[in-house]
């Protein structure tokens, strides 16, 4: 297949992708670039997208989207990406039963945070959450619940930030 042929292809796959998954990867781009940036953290491991998902049983699927190491200390960690249109009723249902389980799982090792986006665009939020996964019990979060967690879109998340979440409160 000609380089047209996979362009094609590519394109059609693209088209055929459920809006919900473009979002999902846009917001993905968001946190990458915005967040948790190279100059401070090293990007261990990515999910793959939904293409590749679709037809390859991938096992690290079952992993948040992003294992990242901070340069600063060599500590790593992941980061489960969320990003929801709006709030449906001042909550919004982050995961599945059965992800909150397996993530919790991996939380007594390797500590996670989630990362949900709400409102704009994925790639500009209007409001974006930190959470660290030891504080959720649930898998419908309350915006109020939420708010503790805000931080700002253009923020860079620095490793003394990131683990000084304390009691509810995101500190800078």
């Amino acid at each position: 297949m000609g380089a047209i042929g996979r362009a094609m292809k590519a394109a059609w796959h693209e088209l055929r992708k459920p809006a919900s998954y473009a979002k999902g990867d846009e917001f993905e781009r968001f946190i990458r670039k915005n967040l948790f940036p190279h100059v401070y953290y090293d990007l261990l491991h990515k999910n793959y997208d939904y293409l590749t998902s679709q037809y390859f049983y991938i096992e690290s699927s079952k992993e948040p989207d992003f294992r990242f190491r901070s340069h600063k200390s060599g500590t790593e960690f992941f980061v489960e990406a969320k990003y929801r249109s709006h709030f449906y009723q001042w909550r919004l249902e982050w995961c599945k039963t059965y992800q909150l389980r397996r993530y919790q799982v991996i939380n007594k090792d390797t500590p996670i945070f989630i990362v949900i986006g709400v409102g704009g665009h994925p790639m500009a939020p209007e409001r974006i959450f930190l959470v660290p996964l030891k504080d959720i019990k649930y898998t419908v979060l309350f915006q109020s619940f939420l708010k503790k967690y805000e931080i700002s879109a253009d923020q860079r998340v620095r490793e003394n930030d990131l683990f000084n979440i304390r009691e509810g409160v995101y500190v800078i």
